[in-house]
């Protein structure tokens, strides 16, 4: 069995750049850094984190790898947008369906 190497959200960034340094891996485009992950899997690399982090930070290093793909700044992009659909905790949904302003928090005891 392969000794694993466990890697932690402080060093995604760092340890996917390295094994791609390492490997001399050409990434032309986000199926290429799909394969590169798929191959640190394969090696024993463990990404202990959320899989949308990983792919998160998957999207950002091909960016930084490939500027000028209009494709992956797109998803980059879409990432960066803010979503204030359900940041509200203060608005609910109704019996009916609609969203209820429930009003603000006076008194927490």
């Amino acid at each position: 069995m392969k000794d694993l190497k466990i890697i932690t959200i402080d060093e995604l960034h760092s340890s996917i750049r390295s094994f791609i340094i390492q490997s001399k891996v050409d990434i032309n485009d986000y199926e290429d850094m799909k394969a590169s992950v798929l191959n640190m899997i394969k090696e024993g690399y463990m990404f202990n984190m959320d899989r949308d982090r990983l792919r998160d930070a998957m999207e950002d290093l091909t960016f930084m790898l490939l500027p000028t793909d209009d494709a992956i700044k797109d998803r980059v992009e879409r990432g960066l947008e803010y979503d204030d659909s359900s940041d509200d905790p203060f608005d609910e949904l109704s019996d009916d369906g609609e969203v209820e302003d429930i009003g603000s928090v006076t008194n927490l005891e």
